[in-house]
């Protein structure tokens, strides 16, 4: 699943993904231009200097990457990059149905479902008074 989309420069636009690969696309053809491999779970934050072919990358863990080119062609393996593709495809596909919820969100509603059954908990431990006014004291 694609997350944050940057441009990095006129010719391309990245974003990061769940598989914790970068992919970078040129623009005008579309075509996978190079596919980097950056976090071992989430690559969630993409931001590339704004004038420097500098680029930062951030997923789940504690570290910030820096990646700069350093071969003057691009050079990536286009089956790799395919079956990544591929993969991304079927993980899209079995989890379609799924809502991502925020770990601090689950927390905060269990933690509100504890509350409601202690008080529901504690209200039927009351005594019930009856009033029953239809008893006639005549006989």
């Amino acid at each position: 699943m694609i997350k944050e989309a940057n441009f990095w420069g006129d010719q391309f636009v990245m974003s990061g993904s769940d598989c914790g690969h970068i992919f970078i696309w040129d623009r005008y053809t579309a075509k996978l231009a190079m596919l980097l491999e950056a976090d071992r779970h989430v690559v969630n934050c993409l931001q590339p200097h704004p004038i420097d072919p500098i680029l930062a990358s951030s997923g789940i863990d504690y570290d910030i990457k820096l990646w700069m080119p350093l071969e003057e062609n691009p050079h990536f393996e286009e089956e790799i990059a395919a079956e990544i593709m591929r993969r991304n495809e079927v993980m899209l596909e079995e989890t379609r149905d799924t809502i991502t919820v925020p770990a601090a969100f689950m927390l905060r509603v269990l933690a509100s479902l504890n509350q409601i059954r202690a008080g529901r908990a504690s209200s039927s431990n009351e005594p019930v008074v009856e009033n029953d006014s239809s008893s006639s004291d005549s006989e």
